[in-house]
């Protein structure tokens, strides 16, 4: 499938907007629902977000919404911030929107989808000019990777009780935050 045609898949109103499509090598996947560790992740990383920015301000983040990449595919990331008030344009409602000004993106690696996270979306992502942080969440162990552009992409990797910072507006992520409550019945 082309590229082209993706996006205007994507953005038909018959398609269930609670699906999740990606384009892979070209080939239209539809990705499988999360786990229920990876659902706590999320919502784990985005309450600390959330409690860090405030609820108001230019800097909002969100899950499971579209980014625009230059050139290539639109992903859908597990959590974006942006901090570009044009993404929360109200004209993009009734389509599939997509953020335009990723500052920060985290994925949470399922065993399906590692591979892909860790190299096709990541090689997108870094094609945004906007992306200064690239976060990948294990959902298997406490186990977080922390990629920055100010340090050419480096992996940094964050495990037990650390807490790693991002420069970009001081956000703090304890790992004992993230992964509150996730391995709970082992």
């Amino acid at each position: 499938m082309s590229m082209e045609a993706f996006e205007e898949f994507i953005d038909m109103p018959e398609i269930d907007e609670h699906k999740h499509y990606e384009l892979i090598g070209n080939i239209l996947c539809d990705m499988i629902p999360p786990s229920l560790e990876h659902s706590d992740l999320s919502y784990n990383i985005t309450e600390l977000f959330k409690i860090q920015l405030g609820k108001t301000g230019p800097c909002r983040v969100y899950q499971e919404q579209r980014v625009s990449i230059p050139d290539r595919p639109s992903v859908e990331p597990d959590v974006v911030l942006t901090c570009n008030i044009a993404d929360r344009d109200k004209n993009q409602r009734g389509k599939r929107h997509r953020i335009q000004s990723p500052l920060i993106v985290v994925e949470i690696l399922s065993p399906s989808t590692e591979d892909v996270d860790r190299y096709e979306k990541f090689d997108r992502y870094k094609l945004c000019p906007s992306l200064e942080v690239y976060i990948l969440v294990s959902q298997e162990k406490r186990h977080v990777e922390v990629y920055r552009k100010s340090n050419e992409w480096k992996k940094e990797i964050f495990t037990d009780n650390q807490t790693f910072t991002t420069d970009q507006l001081d956000l703090e992520f304890p790992l004992d935050d993230i992964y509150e409550g996730v391995f709970e019945n082992e």
